[in-house]
């Protein structure tokens, strides 16, 4: 509500019930305490601090924050302890540490949740938890109240859950949120304006959260959007002043630019993360591209994948197969870097399992399409080219599922060997594109992927394909891999103002000598 705030906000005060504001809590001690002085005349008494003597409390880093103490009912400077008690002693004070550590570590998390930040990403140094408390100290400093508290909303604008608090009791944490339809003064609050309550009994429909005499409620929000409330408790009856509700605005868009600062530093850490796992993934790729020829007397090949970003959706493969036969693939998965390169992957995993009891090429292509297909949820799309060479009579058969293309290339000409067709993944029964082809030495034949064919096709104009054929031609006397290159030059020069994955596979018939 904006100011000047209502008289009725401020005009009455009565005594009530302090409220809780000890730094340590710890359930059950007062009652342990209390069976300690009817069994033994011992009771027990926690200490703040890391000097003196008993039973040490550590925190979450393993500090000593305090000391558990076993004293006399009654004063003994000689008094000693009860073996039974000492242990007892011991004991709960084991206890109290493991409860201060998971009250600390609650704390930490739920200002982590104001920020949606994995604990473990965190410096802890750097503790959103650690600089949200130095805030809210500070907060109370300036306006001299009593605790403070973050309560910030969800995703759906629906609930405040406390995120960060000063002098309340840990236990705050593990209650459920509040939701904000019937949090009066939060929503008056996000609507826009600060919000005193000089005398909360007074007021209970204002709804606020803990039982303080008097408490200001403060919008945090950025430029755009709601984030949450800051309160401010008071043990006294008390008006905020103007002065003070301004400071409390000030201090509550330190707190919103807190926690941008977090999701900034966040997204980068991701970022960051994402740019490793990519630079591991494109070095995993180029590991599993072919890089040693295989020697077969009379045959020259030369294979080239380059992604159009650090990982991407292309492969080229070769392998020699039981009977004595080589196999040949180029691979092209719809798609962008890590989710393309994955189904990659597996595209050419299928192909290496199947090769080892596939009849021909296009049984081949149609056992892999149907181990595509089933794996994918019918979204995921890719093109094959799978070639098999009897190097003996120099026979090649290959099957193409998709856009990949293909070219003969003979001293005297080139073909083209394929249109397109469905693509791997589409359908279960998909009718790859086959043909033979008896390669006569000093001719070649060429796949490329459906990046390469693009540019061919669309973005070098009709003649394209046709000067790409002719340039390779040129080349043809050429090893396998100058061959290639050529087709590479002229691929660099060509306009193309969208990247695409792209491969190319040169199979060349060495002339007889």
């Amino acid at each position: 509500m904006a100011r000047p705030f209502p008289s009725y906000l401020r005009i009455h005060r009565q005594e009530t019930a302090r409220p809780y504001a000890e730094k340590a809590f710890f359930p059950g001690l007062a009652s342990a305490s209390e069976a300690l002085v009817e069994a033994f005349g011992c009771q027990l008494e926690f200490q703040e601090g890391a000097a003196g003597k008993g039973y040490s409390v550590v925190d979450l880093d393993g500090k000593t924050s305090g000391r558990l103490l076993v004293k006399p009912v009654l004063d003994d400077p000689d008094f000693a302890p009860p073996r039974e008690v000492a242990k007892i002693a011991d004991a709960l004070a084991a206890m109290m540490s493991e409860v201060q550590r998971l009250q600390s570590a609650l704390e930490q998390r739920e200002a982590e949740l104001a920020t949606n930040i994995p604990v473990s990403v965190v410096d802890s140094k750097n503790l959103i938890a650690t600089r949200l408390q130095g805030v809210l100290k500070g907060a109370i400093e300036n306006v001299h109240g009593s605790a403070a508290a973050i309560y910030m909303l969800d995703d759906a604008t629906s609930e405040l859950k406390l995120r960060a608090a000063v002098n309340l009791p840990p236990d705050r944490f593990l209650e459920p949120a509040r939701p904000l339809a019937a949090a009066v003064a939060d929503l008056e609050a996000l609507a826009g304006s600060a919000v005193v309550l000089e005398d909360t009994a007074l007021l209970p429909h204002w709804r606020c959260p803990e039982n303080y005499p008097s408490a200001c409620c403060i919008p945090i929000s950025t430029s755009t959007n709601p984030l949450g409330t800051l309160w401010i408790f008071s043990e006294e009856y008390r008006d905020f002043s103007e002065a003070e509700t301004q400071t409390l605005e000030i201090i509550a868009g330190r707190i919103a630019s807190e926690l941008e600062l977090d999701v900034v530093l966040q997204e980068k850490s991701e970022s960051h993360q994402l740019t490793q796992q990519l630079h591991a993934v494109a070095a995993q790729q180029d590991h599993q591209l072919p890089h040693i020829k295989p020697l077969l007397e009379g045959w020259d090949l030369a294979g080239w994948t380059e992604q159009a970003e650090q990982a991407g959706g292309d492969f080229h493969d070769w392998s020699m197969l039981d009977n004595g036969a080589l196999a040949i693939t180029v691979g092209d998965v719809d798609g962008r870097q890590l989710e393309a390169a994955m189904m990659a992957g597996q595209l050419a995993t299928a192909v290496k399992s199947h090769s080892r009891y596939a009849a021909d090429a296009r049984t081949l292509v149609n056992r892999v399409n149907h181990t595509f297909w089933s794996a994918s949820a019918g979204d995921r799309f890719a093109s094959l080219s799978y070639g098999v060479i009897h190097p003996d009579t120099g026979l090649i058969e290959i099957a193409n599922s998709g856009e990949t293309c293909g070219l003969l290339i003979t001293p005297d000409g080139w073909e083209e060997l394929w249109e397109m067709s469905f693509l791997l993944g589409a359908r279960t029964d998909i009718d790859p594109r086959y043909v033979e082809r008896l390669l006569q030495p000093g001719s070649a034949i060429t796949m490329m992927s459906s990046g390469v064919r693009e540019y061919l096709f669309d973005e070098a104009g009709p003649e394209g394909i046709a000067q790409f054929a002719e340039k390779l031609r040129e080349h043809l006397e050429l090893p396998a891999d100058r061959i290639l290159t050529a087709g590479r030059e002229l691929l660099a020069k060509l306009d193309r103002p969208t990247a695409c994955d792209q491969t190319i596979f040169v199979v060349k018939r060495r002339p007889d000598r």
